[in-house]
């Protein structure tokens, strides 16, 4: 058996593991399954961890532990010859036991469901109505935010009304859709990404995309805890990749659908909007030579605009994961929650920079160790907030300066 075999084992028991710790956080008022095996099983996780912060928090801690050796071994054991095909069937492989994991660690994916309910069954606009307003809804019982209007886009909510339809309104399989269409997210993102390379001409192995799709910040948060981020890049990725085709040229149609896919993207989350720079670039690199009146700006202020034009182009995955990493400065963010990483860290295999790509991985860990606050004491209560940020920040930095003194190390 080789090598990286063993790894991708050795992951897949870590994160069947993880699925299972997960439902020690299942919230007290969500009954998923009368069915006497599984209510036995969820009594036992409550028992044995939700009542035990240390032994919650401990073990959270050596399962994020054991996944991130898992992600870098199986990652960088991959034989030389392994196909991009068979890295995304190992990542769906891999996201497989997440898909019947609870959403331990995020409550949004309820305000996601309940969202389409709103509109499908109270015919109601959630940016404007609050879960509050159906206190006798079951569904209610076990939400979070339900006093404030939903905080993403139309885009958003429109989209998700087609996995609340395709579940038919029952929760549990509409819980699941929601994971399936992630799953779907997932796959879309790998080969936009590929194609983009393409179009871009970089050079990428499949140990790049296994750098990213193995990931377990990846898995945890889209498939397990079931975020949109994926969703909100899918458009932004394809919008891109239209527009930098040869054929744009004499497409019109082509820009004004790509315009269309990135102001869904937008419309989804608004983190996106920074990237209109970046389309706008692209577009003017791909119709400058048929703009007639552009023969009469100064030679000078075109070269100026050409050399900026190109090296937005030659540099276009780490320009964009930087104005992605932009937002989450923001208050919004509150510096900033895991997933919200996702924005610029998917960018991965596009960056040939590597100090940008260190400083992404080091985040991508530090991350996943920001809910160890907030497990232990239960809720926000206190300090937590400070203590996830300090986790998330000081984590990174002092990860950085581990692998700076490795490099040291190694080289002398």
């Amino acid at each position: 058996m080789h090598k990286s075999t063993l790894w991708l084992l050795f992951y897949f028991v870590v994160l069947s593991l993880y699925a299972f710790w997960s439902y020690s956080l299942t919230d007290p008022n969500l009954v998923l399954s009368s069915w006497p095996p599984y209510w036995n099983f969820q009594q036992w996780m409550w028992q044995t961890f939700f009542s035990n912060p240390q032994l919650l928090t401990y073990s959270y801690i050596g399962l994020i532990i054991a996944a991130l050796i898992g992600w870098y071994k199986a990652a960088q054991s991959l034989p030389a010859q392994t196909s991009y095909k068979k890295v995304l069937c190992y990542a769906l492989l891999l996201s497989f036991p997440l898909w019947f994991s609870y959403n331990a660690l995020s409550h949004d994916v309820f305000n996601y469901i309940f969202n389409a309910k709103m509109v499908v069954v109270y015919q109601e606009d959630p940016h404007v109505s609050v879960a509050l307003n159906h206190p006798d809804d079951l569904w209610t019982r076990f939400m979070h935010n339900t006093h404030t209007p939903a905080p993403y886009g139309y885009g958003w909510t429109a989209f998700s009304l087609f996995p609340y339809m395709i579940g038919m309104g029952k929760f549990l399989f509409t819980w699941l859709v929601f994971r399936g269409m992630n799953v779907v997210a997932l796959c879309l993102v790998f080969a936009l990404l590929i194609k983009l390379a393409r179009s871009l001409y970089i050079k990428t192995t499949p140990k790049d995309f296994a750098l990213l799709f193995f990931h377990p910040l990846l898995l945890i948060e889209v498939i397990s805890n079931s975020h949109n981020d994926l969703w909100m890049l899918v458009p932004a990725l394809a919008s891109l990749l239209l527009v930098l085709t040869p054929q744009v040229k004499k497409s019109g149609w082509k820009v004004l659908l790509s315009l269309l896919l990135l102001l869904l993207s937008i419309s989804t989350k608004m983190a996106t909007i920074v990237l209109l720079p970046i389309w706008l670039i692209i577009v003017w690199h791909g119709l400058n030579t048929q703009l007639k009146w552009l023969h009469f700006l100064p030679r000078q202020l075109k070269r100026w605009v050409d050399v900026v034009t190109m090296l937005t182009i030659e540099n276009l995955g780490f320009i964009a994961s930087v104005l992605l990493f932009f937002p989450l400065f923001s208050s919004r963010s509150q510096l900033f929650h895991p997933w919200y990483l996702l924005w610029a860290f998917s960018w991965l295999p596009l960056i040939r920079v590597s100090w940008w790509k260190t400083i992404l991985l080091a985040f991508s860990v530090s991350s996943l160790f920001r809910y160890v606050p907030w497990i232990f004491a239960g809720g926000f209560e206190g300090n937590v907030l400070l203590q996830q940020q300090a986790v998330t920040w000081l984590g990174a930095v002092v990860g950085l300066g581990l692998v700076l003194s490795y490099k040291r190390c190694f080289r002398s």
